[in-house]
């Protein structure tokens, strides 16, 4: 019940019991007018808007952060995607690299041979078919290569080359025995 209702009612049983004078009902009994209705109809549905509003931006802190994390899990696995290409380059790098050492080291190892005349420079393994020129004879005659000063080496290379008389075809044979380094690198590179 109301409390205007109630009133009225203690009213009306207190005049029952002639505790309180009639009259006393007559000037305290107020009937509600429509405009304490519309307030309180209005108060109503003003918390009611209140309490939507309040919701909705629920929502949408509620959308914002989902939306916020699914961009961090997508910033994560780019960059664990990144880490794993990157990882994935590297590895293939030091395979090539080691792949590259290994061919230098049989490369060398296939000269040094050649150098102790333990096989013969015509074996078609190796590729060299030297065609009467003994060259492991020869190879002890190259001068030492020194990447610090390359134009001096091949200077002083074609001149002993003339003067022995090597076969110029020979010569890429003889020159690349003694490369070391990044020279050895480049002419295994270009096989």
């Amino acid at each position: 019940m109301r409390k205007d209702e109630i009133k009225r009612y203690v009213l009306e049983y207190l005049v029952d019991e002639s505790i309180l004078p009639i009259t006393v009902l007559e000037t305290a009994i107020t009937v509600p007018t429509d405009n304490t209705f519309e307030l309180k109809r209005l108060e109503i549905e003003m918390n009611k808007e209140i309490r939507l509003k309040e919701m909705e931006r629920e929502r949408e802190r509620e959308e914002r952060e989902r939306k916020e994390k699914e961009e961090r899990e997508m910033q994560m696995q780019k960059e664990k995607e990144e880490r794993e290409m990157q990882m994935q380059k590297e590895k293939e790098e030091r395979e090539m690299q080691m792949q590259r050492e290994k061919e230098a080291r049989e490369h060398e190892f296939r000269l040094k041979q050649l150098e102790l005349g333990v096989i013969k420079a015509s074996d078609p393994k190796i590729g060299l078919d030297t065609g009467g020129f003994d060259v492991s004879k020869h190879v002890k005659f190259v001068p030492k290569f020194q990447e610090d000063n390359v134009e001096k080496f091949f200077n002083h290379f074609e001149k002993l080359g003339e003067q022995l008389k090597w076969p110029r075809d020979k010569w890429s044979i003889l020159i690349q025995s003694n490369f070391t380094g990044k020279a050895q690198e480049v002419y295994s590179a270009l096989q």
